[in-house]
């Protein structure tokens, strides 16, 4: 799936190093809710599982020059119910704030209609998460709802917005 700006490209061995730096960054791990590091061992055994696990879509953001910004996946692919959850992963500092992740998100969610058939798209974003808020909103998603404290970052509750979006 290629836009203006970017691609996305099945996940690779190429792309690894760049994750698991990313994973593994103290920022993305607050925001990702991720409670310790990944090893280079789990996250080579992470990898080598993805050709078993069909109900995931794992890809590669890159810019059209090949540059690598994130990864974007579909997680829990159910093709009975025709829905799946978006998940973004953004490490590239030099991604942030130029509106990529928003044009991956959209990306993503077409392929999921277009291609995979699928009529709904979710997303959960935490509340300490505005910036990815915003992304999924200029993406087409709209609030569908709040779960109040539904996670602990940081040893915090926070609140988890549920976003969607329909074919």
């Amino acid at each position: 799936m290629t836009t203006d700006r970017i691609r996305l490209v099945p996940l690779s061995q190429r792309h690894l190093e760049a994750t698991l730096t990313w994973v593994n960054d103290p920022e993305m791990m607050r925001l990702l809710g991720r409670r310790s590091p990944v090893e280079p061992d789990e996250h080579l055994r992470w990898f080598a599982s993805l050709s078993s696990r069909p109900e995931h879509r794992y890809f590669a953001v890159e810019t059209l020059a090949g540059d690598h910004l994130g990864n974007i996946w579909l997680w829990d692919i159910d093709t009975h119910d025709r829905k799946a959850e978006v998940r973004v992963l953004f490490g590239s500092s030099a991604a942030r704030g130029r509106g990529y992740g928003s044009e991956a998100i959209d990306a993503v969610s077409r392929l999921a209609f277009d291609t995979l058939r699928l009529s709904r798209v979710y997303a959960y974003v935490f509340s300490s998460n505005p910036r990815a808020k915003r992304a999924f909103e200029k993406a087409g998603f709209e609030v569908e709802g709040l779960l109040r404290r539904d996670r602990l970052v940081g040893g915090s509750p926070v609140d988890v917005w549920i976003l969607g979006r329909l074919a």
